[in-house]
């Protein structure tokens, strides 16, 4: 393994040949595009104001490539490149490296959408983000190659496997009775949000409760279409985005990593997001007529 660590060292080491002020900046930008953050900001806006079938399968998809990525992490404890060798970092980050979560996301989310879209040009588009964001990762001394290409891996497996499935999923779920679904979106998630527990597990799990939860509200209840025109996709964003962003937010004021309750606090905040991206928003949409 060390021979493996010392040549995507030297990897990157090659690629930092490149480096100046402009680039650090540049690729640490292009870095946020993989982060928790920006698909916070991202994903919503395909729910909300595009497809929600398809939106809600991609969300679907990314919660569980995240939950996989941090069991993975855990299990693999990888270091970083710049625990090895302190002078390749520039970027920020912390947690072990393998696999990369900016490689496997991008790969799952923009490999989500090119499959929803299916036009060649955008699928181009889709691989260029994938290729670019892992190459920052790699600049930025953050991530070996190899953490790179397990990301990848994994993703094109969760592609490979689930993609297929959701017609006959989407067609299963009216058949199966309420009060059992709404039971197991609560207890599935809880249970799986404990193997081998941290912030970043439970997070995901938390959302995919909240998902499930916000799915059966908003299709039983709710019904909401997507939007009607420019205009009404930007209204529909401000007025989703501002309170997810001040619900997002609340966290580092609410919550208190020292206290025993912490964990469950991270579930039922990521749950509460969840409910408003997927059932609260809508609400509001066809309240004020948006």
């Amino acid at each position: 393994m060390e021979h493996m660590w010392q040549w995507g060292i030297d990897v990157i080491i090659s690629v930092q040949t490149i480096r100046s002020p402009f680039f650090d900046s540049f690729f640490t930008i292009i870095s946020f595009f993989g982060t928790m953050v920006f698909y916070l900001l991202f994903l919503p806006v395909l729910y909300w104001c595009f497809d929600k079938k398809y939106a809600a399968r991609i969300f679907f998809l990314f919660i569980i490539s995240s939950w996989f990525n941090t069991i993975l992490k855990d299990l693999f404890n990888h270091p970083r490149p710049y625990s090895l060798n302190e002078t390749v970092k520039i970027g920020k980050t912390g947690g072990p490296g393998l696999p990369s979560g900016h490689a496997q996301q991008s790969f799952v989310v923009w490999g989500s959408v090119s499959l929803w879209l299916k036009n060649r040009v955008f699928s181009y588009l889709a691989v260029f983000i994938i290729l670019i964001i892992a190459f920052s990762r790699i600049y930025l001394g953050v991530h070996f190659p190899t953490d790179i290409f397990a990301g990848w891996l994994i993703a094109a497996v969760i592609l490979i496997v689930m993609w297929p499935l959701f017609d006959r999923i989407e067609s299963f779920l009216p058949g199966m009775n309420a009060l059992m679904m709404a039971a197991a979106s609560v207890i599935i998630p809880a249970v799986l949000s404990f193997i081998m527990a941290s912030k970043t597990s439970v997070m995901s799990m938390g959302a995919l409760s909240g998902f499930c939860a916000g799915i059966m509200i908003e299709r039983r209840y709710i019904n909401f279409s997507k939007s009607s025109g420019l205009r009404n996709g930007i209204l529909r964003y401000i007025a989703g985005g501002v309170l997810l962003l001040l619900l997002f937010s609340a966290e580092k004021f609410l919550f208190s990593k020292d206290s025993s309750f912490y964990l469950i606090s991270v579930f039922i905040h990521s749950w509460i997001l969840s409910i408003w991206v997927f059932a609260g928003a809508p609400w509001l949409f066809k309240k004020i007529r948006l």
